[in-house]
């Protein structure tokens, strides 16, 4: 718009401040510039804007400028969103915009356009118009002339046959209610025209010529008339000027009575007498006067003494003042609900009388809301929170003194820095900070907990959160920080989490931290299309180090065995104690198994080193299951679960092993979950039962005992393996709760057979839990006494492996059953570790040789050597012998001949069912009777 309208020179957007928040404005060459918050200085320009700010929005103000002198100024009062503000127009060429206001046929031979400073604007002669005339000040001069435009006594003038015209440009009325120029209805330029009255003679030919006497008559005559009606129209305007001020005097005292009727202030006017002149209605109610005050003095109405005091006391010291001076108090009534007050008191002259008036306030709630504030003010001094307050800039205006105590600083220190100040001593990331403030000029609250490091390196912790303050409409207008100090707090938690997180004794994850780390590296693993592997390493036979070791050396062993592990472990694999003898690896991006295999052959290598203990060197061994994981969607539990059943299935092995797992493993512990299942469902039902294989003595190979092995039917009544039934029973723990049942079906049949007068041993096959863990003793009295069968024909086979788990608990419990009348006998013996001093102590009948030492015989000379040992030293300990898995001739041969007393194998017999041995064996009873061991 500058650029196109070359009048305009620039325009600009004031504040109330007094600034220009806009200024746009035009050069010589049409270029444009713009300037944004400048201050406004000039004196002259601040008057101008006041004095547009005065008047209403729809008005507009035009003033000339002072320089330079041939522009023009429009200020134009606007309101925007409750904001005040002024829009200046300025123009250049005042010039070309006045002399479009003069005719081209004017009679003047010279005139001027001035302004009201005697300034010439424009000087026209001889209908040739100057705009830069030298005359710049007409003031000068013309200085007679000025005086008399300025007095305004006179339109015309003459001096030396000149004839001088001016006059006031006149606004016309529908413009006049729009325009406002400080004059009333005249502008601020003025018109002046000269004129040679010699020189325009034939323009005054009438005035020169004679007249008729008459005609001076009418004139006379004509001027006394006009004289009569000018006086009768100036008499009737003056009735209706006096009209309409008594009729705006009535409205405007109808309006200061209602204003003063209906303010919030009471409102009392007093003589100097202290009589009431004048009180309104708020004045009353709130001084509680029950009847008319008016020509009352006010001090008999007032009910407290120490109202009246200090009323009296405001109104003495108001006595000796000026006129229009002011004096202020504050007092409480106490009412009921009791009341502040704030009067201020003004001595005024009217009509020569000192009058003084009394405005009331009632500042009951201001007081209350200060007393509140105070109370908020004092709470947050006072808070163990530190409290820090800012602009809606972020510029801190308050600190409380915990804020000053926490951090060092000092008041005056903070108090005026941009909160980004205090944001870096916590976050160092300026997207954070940035997020912060986006967040809170969003109106958002943030809650976060920072903390810092302390100069003794000790960490601090601050439960921090800001809010934004809203004004009453609604706008942010602070911010205030509170934080407090729960370092404590965050220490107990670190502290709790450690304890449910890390195991106390090797500060090693625990199982809950093992499989929220597996979570997150399987989540990687899955993301980045990576192998993982995972290890359980479990510590052989670690409850029978409690038999050797105190509980102290074996947390020793377990911290050793740990530092083992680590050691062969780069610092980003994961290593954790998931019980008290396992531990739990993972080793993330495995590129190839041989490298996991090095790895495992390795742990156990070291782990199976020597260990010394007060001089003596302990060697343990451990298992290893392995999970080798490629990218899929199992969980860490399914991952834990695979890798456990790779640990069984390596700990069946041998010891100090490793295996992998497999989908075959894991179909497999299906299976044998769900024959868990079964044997669970049956127990102390006819799907257990025994076969008997028969025992025969030597040299007449005649009947002399039976083994009562266990077989169990399925639900569609198949006969599974021993061999899959025993071990699963033992491993579940089964084996405890169908024991007592089997125990007392062995006993039922001894007992069935001796009234039949089958008069043979029963050997029955104890586990090691069913000796060490279980009332052993008392299942088997109460068997006894139940069936009512000889306990001297029972024999309890115990694997020489089960000695050695417990040797003291075990020896207790073997010289219980001793007691009872039953016989025992090891079982299996050659195939463990046990030892000549352990084996004399136990109270032992008879020791069962192996089959795998049977069955070379009489070929493998190791063999024979074994068993001539093993003959020689049951003999010398008073015990007979049992050869299990005799299957030919050769091998009775051979057994008869170094003193073997008892054989047992498919070669006399097969284990067979009740039936299928009543059948055939219960014929032999006179024979079996005739031969007793």
């Amino acid at each position: 718009m500058l650029a196109n309208n070359h009048n305009l020179n620039s325009i600009n957007l004031i504040d109330y401040k007094n600034s220009y928040r806009l200024q746009i404005t035009t050069t010589a060459d049409t270029k444009t510039s713009v300037l944004d918050n400048k201050p406004i200085l000039s004196e002259t320009e601040l008057n101008n804007i006041d004095h547009a700010f005065s008047l209403p929005p729809n008005k507009t103000y035009i003033t000339t400028l002072p320089f330079p002198i041939n522009h023009i100024a429009y200020y134009q009062h606007i309101t925007v969103n409750d904001h005040q503000w002024i829009v200046k127009i300025e123009q250049r060429n005042l010039p070309l915009i006045l002399t479009t206001l003069l005719a081209s046929d004017s009679l003047p031979i010279e005139s001027w356009i001035i302004n009201n400073k005697g300034q010439t604007l424009i000087n026209i002669k001889q209908k040739n118009t100057s705009h830069t005339n030298s005359e710049k000040d007409f003031k000068n001069k013309y200085f007679s002339l000025w005086q008399q435009i300025q007095r305004y006594n006179h339109q015309q003038i003459i001096e030396d046959n000149i004839l001088y015209t001016y006059s006031p440009f006149f606004i016309p009325k529908p413009l006049k209610a729009k325009v406002d120029f400080k004059y009333g209805n005249l502008s601020p330029w003025i018109l002046v025209s000269k004129v040679n009255i010699t020189d325009n003679h034939n323009h005054l030919w009438f005035i020169q010529k004679p007249l008729n006497p008459y005609f001076y008559l009418c004139i006379v005559i004509m001027i006394i008339c006009i004289g009569i009606i000018l006086t009768l129209c100036y008499i009737e305007r003056q009735k209706k000027e006096i009209n309409r001020i008594e009729s705006s005097r009535s409205a405007a005292l109808l309006r200061y009575y209602s204003l003063i009727e209906n303010t919030d202030s009471g409102i009392i006017v007093i003589d100097k007498n202290r009589i009431i002149i004048a009180i309104n209605s708020t004045a009353q109610k709130i001084l509680e006067f029950k009847k008319d005050p008016i020509n009352k003095n006010i001090m008999s109405y007032l009910s407290s003494v120490d109202i009246k005091g200090n009323i009296a006391t405001l109104l003495n010291s108001i006595d000796s003042m000026p006129y229009n001076n002011k004096e202020k108090t504050q007092l409480k009534i106490d009412t009921p609900n009791s009341k502040h007050l704030e009067i201020i008191v003004t001595k005024i002259d009217e009509n020569n009388n000192d009058n003084i008036i009394l405005q009331i306030t009632d500042v009951t709630s201001w007081i209350k809301r200060e007393q509140k504030l105070k109370g908020l003010s004092r709470a947050v001094e006072q808070s163990k929170e530190a409290v820090i307050i800012t602009d809606k800039f972020g510029f801190i205006e308050y600190v409380n003194s915990s804020y000053e105590k926490s951090t060092g600083d000092s008041y005056n220190n903070i108090v005026g820095l941009n909160s980004k100040t205090i944001f870096k001593r916590y976050i160092n990331d300026k997207e954070k900070i940035d997020d912060i403030q986006s967040k809170l000029n969003q109106g958002k609250t943030i809650q976060r907990i920072i903390s810092q490091r302390n100069n003794d390196d000790s960490i601090h912790y601050l439960d921090n959160t800001i809010s934004p303050i809203r004004d009453e409409n609604g706008r942010i207008s602070n911010y205030i920080s509170t934080s407090k100090d729960i370092t404590d707090r965050i220490n107990y938690e670190h502290r709790l989490h450690r304890l449910a997180h890390y195991d106390q004794l090797t500060a090693l994850p625990n199982r809950i931290m093992f499989i929220n780390e597996l979570n997150k590296s399987l989540i990687v693993s899955r993301k980045n299309q990576s192998k993982m592997s995972i290890l359980i390493i479990e510590i052989d036979l670690f409850k029978q180090l409690h038999n050797y070791l105190d509980y102290e050396n074996i947390e020793k062993i377990l911290i050793i065995a740990s530092k083992r592990i680590r050691s062969n472990l780069r610092d980003v694999n994961i290593l954790a104690r998931l019980n008290n003898d396992q531990f739990g690896v993972v080793i993330q991006c495995v590129q190839q198994k041989k490298d996991v295999t090095r790895l495992a052959k390795r742990l156990l290598n070291n782990i199976s080193a020597p260990i010394n203990f007060d001089g003596k060197l302990i060697s343990i061994t451990a298992s290893i299951g392995i999970s080798l994981q490629k990218v899929s969607t199992l969980t860490a539990e399914q991952v834990i679960k695979n890798t456990n059943i790779a640990l069984s299935f390596s700990k069946n092995k041998t010891k100090n092993k490793y295996c992998y797992f497999s989908h075959e493993m894991g179909t497999k512990t299906a299976h044998k979950l769900e024959l868990e299942s079964e044997l669970r469902k049956s127990i102390n039902t006819d799907r257990y039962e025994f076969y008997y294989q028969p025992k025969v003595l030597a040299n007449s190979h005649s009947l002399t005992g039976v083994e009562a092995l266990l077989r169990w039917r399925d639900k569609d009544g198949h006969y599974q393996a021993p061999v899959d039934i025993i071990p699963l029973l033992e491993s579940s723990g089964l084996i405890l709760e169908v024991g007592p049942f089997l125990i007392e079906k062995a006993c039922h049949q001894l007992k069935q057979w001796q009234q039949q007068g089958l008069n043979i041993n029963m050997a029955i096959n104890i586990s090691a839990q069913q000796l060490l863990d279980s009332d052993l003793i008392g299942i088997l009295n109460n068997a006894i006494k139940k069936t009512d069968c000889d306990p001297a024909y029972l024999e309890l086979e115990i694997t020489e492996s089960v000695l050695m788990t417990d040797i003291e608990l075990a020896y207790q419990n073997l010289i219980a059953l001793k007691k009872i009348g039953v016989k025992i006998a090891i079982d299996d013996f050659g195939t463990g570790y046990s030892s000549l001093a352990y084996l004399s102590r136990f109270p032992i009948n008879i020791l069962k040789i192996d089959r795998e030492f049977v069955k070379e015989l009489p070929h493998n000379k190791d063999s024979i050597t074994i068993i001539e040992a093993i003959i020689d030293l049951a003999h010398n300990l008073g015990l007979a012998v049992v050869a299990e898995g005799v299957e030919n001739i050769e091998q009775i041969a051979f057994l008869e001949a170094i003193g073997v007393e008892e054989f047992q194998g498919f070669y006399f017999n097969k284990p067979l069912t009740q039936c299928d041995f009543n059948r055939q064996y219960l014929s032999q009873i006179q024979q079996m009777s005739e031969n007793p061991i």
